[in-house]
């Protein structure tokens, strides 16, 4: 995910992915002083970044904008109930694709509450 000019020093090292919102790091090495920043990557880090579009999935390509459209058109959203049913079918690569290496349904389902709940408030 680093872009073509960093990869021979991706390849060496163990990397863990930084999970603070706040935080520009992407990836660091523990026992090193290397470090990867949004900057050096080829991606959007939907957890990293607060301009839109904000990535939520990146084996189907679904971002924030995709949940608020589908509420602002129907009430409602079945981005999830996709997802789901795609990833049943074997069909995500969420360890490769994933910054953070893990599935997108938990940042998934936060953004359909989220969007949810701002929808309830606005029509009530």
């Amino acid at each position: 995910m680093v872009k073509p000019h960093l990869l021979e020093l991706a390849m060496t090292g163990s990397y863990s992915f930084c999970s603070a919102r706040d935080c520009s790091v992407v990836y660091f090495e523990g026992k090193g002083s290397q470090q990867f920043n949004v900057d050096d990557l080829r991606i959007r880090v939907g957890l990293k970044v607060n301009d839109d579009p904000i990535p939520l999935c990146y084996c189907f390509g679904f971002n924030e904008n995709n949940i608020r459209d589908e509420f602002d058109r129907t009430g409602s959203t079945s981005i999830v109930e996709k997802v789901s049913r795609l990833i049943r079918e074997g069909l995500c690569a969420c360890e490769a694709r994933n910054p953070s290496g893990v599935c997108c349904l938990g940042e998934l389902n936060k953004a359909q509450t989220l969007e949810g709940n701002f929808a309830e408030s606005v029509t009530t």
